[in-house]
């Protein structure tokens, strides 16, 4: 009996990109798997749309837009209830999958019971040679980066290995994994709730794999879009989120000390070049976040005071 998996799709007024989506997922080669639409209050005809065409999806309606990481989670924990879920994999409503894609995740999260997670290679939708991400990097800075983002992809990226974490784009997780380190903070909204996922999972003792013969193909920033001040808001604030909850003492305390004078730099970068607007965006995420330190230092002693591995370990990882 191959295992169940459980396919979470979270939406926000994505119904122009559900149907390439949805078609791919149910062309796929493995059938032991339910899909999973939360609906993040959408108002432009999605949900009648996946009704319509998609009977097979179950849907779960949200009244507003609840974000990626609660999004997720109402998903998640949905599929915790039922036992026979092993894997749960988040797919963003803006991709599309090969007919092997969730096979060959399967099959690698099978391999090795510290497997937690594992990442497929994703390509560019628009550009299908480029690549979007092959998995979840931590600079010795503390700085996140998504493996591979526009490298061309010539085969060099085709065997099998562990990485870091898994961006949460196209990603499988392991059931026993979420139910021991816990799901996404919701404090994150969007942006870098993966990044905080994954290096909690690296710090319980999970691995991550690549598995280039699961492929995937993403628009990149399509319902936000690449510039928006959304985008700016969430990335900045949840910057301090991750880098206090999970990072060595040392990086944590660079970070802070550095950040007055890097605030400085863009406010004056920002007035020169006449981004008004962007600079409130940017001004406000750094007040929320330096307002909610405390509580992201409260959440640190919790993880760490459950972690299985030690600072340098961690360490070797960061590039």
């Amino acid at each position: 009996m191959t295992p169940k998996v459980l396919i979470i799709i979270v939406n926000w007024n994505g119904k122009e990109y559900l149907n390439d989506c949805l078609r791919s997922v149910f062309n796929q080669s493995y059938e032991n798997f339910k899909v999973i639409l939360v609906d993040n209050g959408s108002t432009d005809g999605s949900i009648e749309f996946v009704k319509k065409i998609y009977s097979d999806v179950e849907i779960i309606p949200l009244d507003k837009n609840y974000g990626f990481a609660k999004g997720n989670n109402i998903g998640i924990e949905k599929a915790l209830k039922d036992e026979k879920v092993q894997y749960i994999v988040l797919l963003n409503n803006d991709t599309k999958v090969e007919p092997q894609w969730l096979e060959e995740l399967v099959k690698v999260a099978k391999s090795d019971e510290q497997v937690g997670s594992c990442q497929p290679k994703m390509l560019s939708l628009a550009n299908p040679k480029m690549i979007d991400a092959l998995g979840i990097s931590i600079t010795k800075n503390g700085g996140a980066i998504q493996d591979g983002y526009g490298i061309e992809d010539t085969g060099q990226y085709n065997q099998v290995k562990e990485v870091f974490g898994a961006c949460a784009g196209a990603a499988l997780y392991k059931r026993e994994m979420l139910s021991r380190i816990g799901l996404f903070d919701e404090d994150f909204f969007a942006y870098y709730e993966d990044v905080d996922l994954a290096l909690r999972a690296r710090l319980a003792g999970w691995k991550c794999m690549y598995v280039p013969k699961a492929v995937a193909y993403h628009r990149h920033s399509a319902t936000v879009g690449k510039t928006s001040s959304f985008k700016i808001y969430f990335l900045e604030r949840n910057r301090y989120y991750y880098i206090i909850k999970n990072l060595p003492t040392e990086i944590v305390l660079k970070f802070l000390i550095r950040k007055p004078k890097a605030i400085t730099i863009t406010i004056l970068r920002c007035i020169k070049n006449r981004g008004f607007r962007l600079l409130g965006y940017y001004l406000k995420s750094n007040f929320d976040a330096i307002k909610n330190v405390p509580k992201m230092f409260k959440k640190r002693k919790k993880i760490l005071s459950a972690r299985l591995i030690r600072d340098e370990e961690l360490k070797k990882w960061f590039r």
